[in-house]
């Protein structure tokens, strides 16, 4: 009988990860059994190494695979076989390191879980149709009721005193952001900007919102993450794609061509303001599109992999549901977002079943994204606008809520931006916690940041 050859992405993704991420194949490794958990001989023998492996070494093989690999091939009769890991292993080969930084070990073992359960129906039909073609229906119904599940990712049961890899990935993956900024910025927002993260930006109409939502979605491109920017329903693909090259080039994408660029921010703990230092920029023009396609070829040449994905709708036409079936296409051809950004929620169509404005179907959209912050195991970004109070209010609070306060209930983070006329003159923005599920914050403790919104960078400098 010859080897079936089965190379789908679920599969490579979930080889992968038992090679290089220790995670992954920890969880993987107490569930595994003694015939495998994956349908062809070849993907069985990579990960029965990688589980022995991990049994002598707590941790992934890594590239030591290679060695396991022809230690067996020495003695292997199987061509076809060798053939087979031979070349799976030859694709992973040198990117070792990328290839561990690149997975999403929740999103992983979710995938695995429904791969391995498929597989494991699989052999109890193939049972259940033997006994019944022998005639025996008493084997072929125990077999049908008996057969044993894989609990991994999503709703799997965790023995918390036992599960070693579940507690270890329990602290790694919130110790480590996706996002990280620099200074002040950086030590002001911490770990917030994670994995099963659901943070949403405030404030009054006007404020740069969505200059903050692409900022953070630049930022997480440039540390090699994978970003999913839903525009639905402030601006057109033709406006929404000029802003992104304004922000990559930092040119301008009309007049006024001499603009102020801080290059120093401080305050004194006395004073209510910060003050700026800025150099004077000067450009020849606008920018134009053979400037900003040199700039994503070079970002191209740098990351070598597609990290940028933008979908957008108008207003009112899409809603969460229809966000999910879109993310399900991009993972179905292996893109795999790392951040979800929905520009922004307010502007969502209602869940199916609820009435446009109505203040439940307000709060379903609101709980339904942070269940995609679960469910896929990202980063989800949106913003909302502050009530009529948060035009006038020098630092706004969780109270500046607009249209419904369960918002505030659902999110991980509410981070709230703030600006007096006179920090507008200068370029200086004020943010503030109104949330912050898991860490102690005060909401009238601010970071501040300098940026220039001509050249699409909200932040620059920053001082507390």
């Amino acid at each position: 009988m010859k080897t079936k050859r089965y190379e789908g992405n679920d599969e490579r993704k979930i080889l992968t990860a038992l090679v290089v991420d220790d995670v992954v194949l920890g969880r993987v490794a107490t569930r595994w059994k003694v015939d495998g958990l994956f349908s062809s001989r070849w993907a069985n023998l990579i990960g029965g190494w990688c589980v022995d492996y991990f049994a002598r070494y707590a941790t992934a093989p890594g590239s030591d695979i290679e060695g396991l690999f022809a230690t067996w091939a020495e003695r292997a009769n199987d061509h076809e076989t060798v053939d087979l890991v031979d070349s799976f292993l030859g694709n992973l080969s040198g990117a070792y390191d990328a290839e561990a930084n690149d997975i999403n070990p929740d999103y992983v073992m979710d995938l695995a879980g429904e791969h391995f359960n498929g597989v494991l129906l699989e052999r109890m039909q193939d049972r259940v149709r033997g006994h019944l073609d022998r005639g025996d229906t008493a084997k072929a119904l125990a077999a049908a009721t008996t057969w044993d599940r894989v609990d991994l990712g999503v709703g799997a049961g965790v023995d918390v005193l036992q599960d070693r890899a579940a507690i270890q990935e329990a602290f790694e993956s919130k110790a480590e952001p996706l996002i990280v900024y620099p200074g002040a910025l950086g030590q002001f927002l911490g770990d917030q900007l994670g994995r099963d993260e659901f943070v949403a930006i405030t404030g009054a109409t006007g404020r740069g919102k969505t200059w903050w939502l692409m900022d953070i979605a630049w930022q997480a491109i440039r540390q090699n993450r994978r970003v999913a920017f839903f525009e639905v329903g402030d601006m057109s693909q033709n406006q929404i794609l000029r802003r992104f090259m304004v922000r990559a080039t930092g040119h301008p994408s009309k007049g006024p061509y001499e603009v102020q660029v801080p290059t120093m921010i401080a305050r004194d703990d006395d004073q209510p303001l910060a003050e700026v230092v800025t150099e004077t920029r000067t450009f020849d023009g606008p920018l134009n599109w053979p400037k900003a396609w040199e700039t994503c070829l070079k970002a191209t040449r740098r990351h070598k992999r597609p990290l940028l994905r933008l979908s957008v709708h108008p207003a009112d036409t899409i809603n969460v549901d229809g966000i999910r079936g879109i993310l399900s296409v991009w993972e179905r051809e292996g893109w795999v977002p790392d951040v979800i950004v929905v520009d922004y929620a307010d502007i969502l169509a209602a869940p199916t079943g609820y009435t446009p404005g109505d203040r439940e179907g307000i709060n379903a959209t609101w709980k339904q994204l942070r269940g995609l912050s679960q469910t896929h195991h990202c980063l989800v970004l949106t913003a909302t606008q502050g009530d009529a109070a948060s035009y006038n209010a020098e630092t706004i609070s969780r109270s500046n809520f607009s249209d419904d306060r369960r918002k505030n209930d659902h999110v991980t983070g509410m981070l709230g931006i703030n600006q007096k006329d006179e920090e507008k003159e200068t370029g200086v923005m004020r943010l503030n916690w109104t949330k912050r599920r898991e860490d102690g914050f005060s909401e009238n403790r601010c970071v501040h940041v300098a940026g220039c919104l001509q050249i699409g960078r909200p932040h620059i400098r920053s001082t507390f």
